[in-house]
């Protein structure tokens, strides 16, 4: 570890109980302290497709990093101000969320195609997940509010999901606000919690995202412009819509553990089956593209195909969030 990060790590003063992709951090840094230099490097297998990725430092995976498009195996930073923990990338406009320069605080930019800053906002706890439709239209953010508990029980934490309008950068719904039904029945709880947005890309108006009640989680269904969402099936996380909107890829919690197996589902029949990665992966899956799966498991990018068959494979190493360019 370099003198640099060796302060990093000294400055940090985290506790970290993990829930879902959630953690807690009190951090006591300075504001050259919160975005490490970090780059990615491409593995021999890397896929010809071009993937954007946030670069990680294992020794220090929660601060900002870098964000690179790695393409024919070539690795290239695509702008110097912009650093992430979480990014996500489509039709010309991205969402960038991380640790403010006070790190303490965490904000949010979306950013154009020139990976410039256009919009910034502050939020209002640790970034998780996000999203972007297919048409670039809309973006979705999910939080850990801060200052709750983050432990085992989904009724010991909280969390905000926004969709945000990509050009105005504007708010323009939250999904605790949004009515559910179960069966068409309206359902309400206190412990309601909502993570892990997927845009439908033939319709960006249409979504499905996780619903956490009790010891349920609960793929809903949901209609931006109708605020409401329904129950479709239980025991899905992190959802993500393929390519042609017929099949979703998501981790499924092993046994009530915090511990998951990457599964894929029929959108028609819910029907599913996991894929070759046997390890717990705990991060919201994308699809590299119709016949394949790309992920990270928390220091490094690997893809999988989606059918259950073959063997998970490196492509970039000391990256996180992995987002698939496409046309």
């Amino acid at each position: 570890m370099d003198s640099r990060g060796g302060k990093i790590t000294a400055a940090l003063i985290a506790i970290c109980v993990l829930f879902g992709g959630g953690y807690v951090v009190y951090a006591a840094l300075g504001p050259s302290q919160t975005t490490t230099d970090a780059s990615p490097s491409a593995a021999a297998a890397a896929a010809e497709a071009p993937l954007m990725v946030r670069a990680v430092d294992p020794s220090g995976p929660t601060l900002n990093g870098g964000v690179f498009v790695v393409e024919n195996g070539k690795v290239k930073r695509r702008s110097k101000d912009l650093a992430c923990e979480r990014v996500y990338f489509a039709a010309g406009r991205g969402i960038c969320m991380g640790v403010a320069p006070s790190g303490v605080d965490y904000t949010a930019s979306v950013f154009d195609s020139k990976f410039q800053p256009i919009h910034s906002m502050r939020l209002t706890g640790l970034p998780s997940r996000a999203r972007v439709s297919s048409d670039g239209r809309l973006g979705a953010m999910t939080v850990f509010v801060a200052g709750d508990a983050y432990l085992q029980a989904s009724t010991a934490f909280s969390t905000r999901t926004y969709i945000l309008d990509m050009e105005s950068g504007e708010t323009i719904g939250q999904l605790e606000q949004f009515e559910v039904t179960d069966g068409g029945a309206p359902i309400d709880a206190v412990d309601f919690n909502f993570w892990g947005i997927t845009f439908d890309p033939a319709n960006s108006d249409r979504f499905y995202a996780t619903l956490a009640t009790g010891d349920h989680h609960y793929l809903v269904q949901g209609s931006v412009s109708g605020e409401r969402m329904r129950v479709l099936r239980d025991g899905v996380e992190c959802p993500s819509l393929s390519p042609d909107g017929r099949r979703i890829a998501y981790k499924s919690r092993i046994e009530g553990s915090n511990r998951w197996r990457l599964h894929v589902l029929d959108v028609a029949t819910l029907a599913d089956h996991p894929v070759a990665e046997k390890r717990s992966i705990d991060d919201q899956p994308e699809w590299l593209d119709k016949d394949a799966l790309v992920y990270s498991d928390g220091t490094d990018v690997y893809t999988v195909p989606a059918g259950g068959d073959g063997a998970p494979v490196l492509l970039v190493e000391d990256a996180t969030s992995p987002v698939a360019l496409r046309s």
